[in-house]
């Protein structure tokens, strides 16, 4: 008899400030087609200042929940592979950035390796990778912290949020303002 993995929520961070919407929209196209996953919930997409060296255009930033049995590893080489498909080349440090996708949670699942970190450490202080992960997953516990993520608000010590996307800019993004999310 094969052994199925369990399917568990993992959540990502997708951003981009180079083309940014047409990246951040074919990023989405690639996770509904992940093997083994089912994308769940998109956040509202959030205009952002950049973080680290600041003399770059704004970036787009948003969040989004999955159903998945890949292994931690395995959605890694997986979200690899669709920035590498869409153009990120691994450059300057917090510089500009074709697409950008970060595993933030897998399960309840605590990992510490080179290539991955879980839960994702900047997770509970940086705005742009928090509030958005909040708005479709608020009842989702902190695997080291015990608490929702709606309770770790007061963690944040970065704020680069301006605002999230609306009317003209949300419809030219696909993104109407208020959708919580996506049917996979």
């Amino acid at each position: 008899m094969l052994r199925r993995t369990p399917e568990v929520l993992a959540c990502l961070a997708l951003g981009s400030n180079i083309e940014p919407v047409a990246r951040l929209r074919a990023a989405l196209a690639a996770l509904k087609r992940l093997p083994e996953s089912r994308l769940l919930k998109v956040s509202r997409w959030y205009r952002t200042r950049p973080w680290g060296i600041e003399d770059q255009p704004e970036f787009i930033n948003l969040a989004v929940t999955l159903a998945t049995r890949l292994e931690p590893l395995a959605l890694l080489a997986e979200t690899q592979a669709i920035e590498r498909a869409l153009g990120r080349t691994r450059g300057q440090r917090n510089g500009p950035r074709t697409i950008d996708l970060d595993i933030l949670l897998h399960g309840e699942q605590t990992l510490d390796m080179p290539e991955l970190r879980l839960p994702h450490p900047a997770l509970t202080w940086r705005d742009f990778m928090l509030i958005p992960l909040i708005e479709i997953a608020p009842d989702v516990v902190h695997p080291e912290r015990g608490r929702p993520l709606a309770e770790l608000v007061d963690e944040i010590r970065y704020r680069q949020i301006i605002a999230p996307l609306s009317g003209a800019d949300a419809q030219e993004a696909g993104c109407e303002p208020g959708v919580e999310g996506v049917s996979g």
